[in-house]
Formats: C-alpha cells, sequence, structure tokens
C-alpha cells in the first residue's frame, strides 16, 4: 500500500539535484522558487526537482532542507550523518467533495468514494442510492479538477484508488470555473476539487476515513481539520531542515511561514498551516 501510494504521490524525475539550499516536491516550485531565492540573497537556492530527488539530495548532504509531501506514519527523511532535521508543516494538499445543494448527503466514507471513482472498485456505486444514507434516485456524475500544482488527482489515486485507476466516465480535467458551476447547476454531481470554489452554491461533504481501525467520524474540510488530519483527504507538506543549517537558513525558513508565502500556496490549490500555528512556528525560531 505505502509503496504503491507513494509511486503515485511522486511525480518526479529520474534527475539528480545538484547541491542547493532547498529541495524538494515540484509541486510547489512556482509558488515558492522566487521568495526562497529573495530571502535567502542568493541566485540559486532553490531546486525543485521532485520529492524523490529531493529526499536523496538530503541524505546524500546535497541539500540543506527539503520541502516534502509526507504520508502520516511514514518515515521521516534522513540527513546525511544522521543529523537531525527539524520539521516545519507549511501546508497540505487536500481534496474537497463538492455536491449540489439540492443533494440530501452531507457526509460520505472513502469507502463510497472508492465506490463511485474506481475503475475496480470493492463496492460499485453508479446511482446516488447506492451511496448509504442516500435515497434519491438519480446516476451519479464524477468528475475530478486538479489544476496544475494542486495534487488532487495524485492524491485520491494514492489514497482513495490504492494507486488504481479513475472509471472510464469519470471526467479528470475539468477547470477550476467548470467544477464550480457543476455544483450549483448540476444535481447529479460528485465532484473533487482543491478548494472550496468561491462563490460557489454548491455544497462541501464532510469526509470520514471509515478505514479499519480509522475513525467513522466525518470532519468538514475546515482549515484546523485539514491541518491536524482530522479531515482525511489530506497530505501534508513538511519544511525539513538539516539542524546544522538552521542559524544560516532561518531568513528563509520565516519567509516560508509568511503570510505572503501561504497566500502563493493557497494559489495554488494548497492549503497553508492556519496562521496563529505559522505565527508560532516562527516566533520560537528566535528561541531554538
Amino acid at each position: 500500500m505505502i509503496s504503491v501510494f507513494r509511486a503515485v504521490l511522486f511525480l518526479t524525475t529520474a534527475g539528480t539535484v545538484l547541491a542547493t539550499d532547498f529541495v524538494g516536491s515540484d509541486v510547489v516550485s512556482r509558488a515558492l522558487t522566487e521568495g526562497i531565492n529573495e530571502s535567502s540573497h542568493k541566485a540559486a537556492a532553490a531546486d525543485f526537482a521532485g520529492s524523490l530527488p529531493g529526499a536523496k539530495a538530503l541524505a546524500e548532504g546535497k541539500a540543506s532542507a527539503a520541502i516534502l509531501f509526507q504520508r502520516p506514519g511514514e518515515p521521516a527523511p534522513k540527513a546525511s550523518g544522521n543529523l537531525k532535521l527539524l520539521e516545519f508543516p507549511i501546508a497540505n494538499a487536500a481534496v474537497i467533495v463538492g455536491v449540489h445543494r439540492s443533494n440530501p448527503i452531507d457526509h460520505i466514507d472513502l469507502a463510497s468514494l472508492n465506490g463511485v471513482f474506481a475503475n475496480d472498485p470493492r463496492l460499485r456505486m453508479i446511482n446516488w442510492n447506492d451511496v448509504p444514507g442516500v435515497t434519491r434516485s438519480e446516476l451519479i456524475t464524477p468528475g475530478v479538477c486538479s489544476p496544475e500544482n494542486s495534487f488532487v488527482r495524485e492524491l485520491f489515486q494514492g489514497m482513495v484508488l490504492n494507486g488504481g485507476s479513475f472509471r472510464p466516465d469519470v471526467r479528470l480535467n475539468i477547470s477550476v470555473e467548470l467544477a464550480a458551476d457543476l455544483v450549483a447547476s448540476r444535481s447529479s454531481a460528485l465532484q473533487l476539487m482543491p478548494q472550496t470554489p468561491l462563490g460557489s452554491v454548491g455544497r462541501v461533504l464532510q469526509v470520514a476515513d471509515g478505514r479499519p481501525g480509522s475513525s467513522t467520524t466525518a470532519y468538514s474540510p475546515d482549515e484546523m481539520n485539514i491541518y491536524n488530519g482530522d479531515y482525511p483527504l489530506r497530505l501534508p507538506l513538511i519544511l525539513f531542515v538539516r539542524q546544522d543549517k538552521f542559524e544560516e537558513l532561518k531568513p528563509v525558513i520565516r519567509w516560508l511561514l509568511s503570510d505572503v508565502a501561504a497566500s502563493r500556496l493557497e494559489k495554488d490549490g494548497l492549503h497553508p498551516t492556519p496562521k496563529p500555528i505559522r505565527d508560532r512556528f516562527a516566533q520560537r525560531l528566535d528561541t531554538r
């Protein structure tokens, strides 16, 4: 399960990473590279070639810090020489589930989402009355909105489809604008999105994990539930810094915890760590 999740999750290149300060997921390259370079006062402080090359560069001593998506329970990356790594969770990727406002459903679990979206589901769900707790008879219209850098499709495939494929009739490349329109206008819609569409008159569902050993309680995708992991369709984005490079990189760490960096991550479809928590991390920088 974990190996499949990693394979789907990390869209990486096979190339190597040259020695630099910051490495990691290519998903954050557009949002963070310019700010990192400016706050570090270096011309080439960031090289986001992918999560796997980034973790490898950190382990080989070719990088001082890495920004990586980290599956809950997955072992943390290693630094060369077994140096301690300081961790700063800066954001999460998340999948938001939207429906039309006329749909009476208010929550759904991962097994039901598998039944709707998977090509080879554990239990196929085509009609809304196939979904536990729903009595309306109408074919489900499933869709995926996963714009560049949002990670919706990869996260959902890894966590809900167990690395499998979507069923053929799932619309996979829906724009942000069309996703908002579908949950506003189509009563049969079940739409996966990176964020709640602004101005949408649709509804966002609470989601329960429901897998063996996991909570059956459904949680809404508010910023605290996403941050603390109660909302299950999320994946933390963590900044790992070598302890011996902490003082040198402190200005960049402070910028990565700033409202400016959070705004850029949010613009790319990610969910920044809540501001009070980021502020608390920033205040602690000078006490380490």
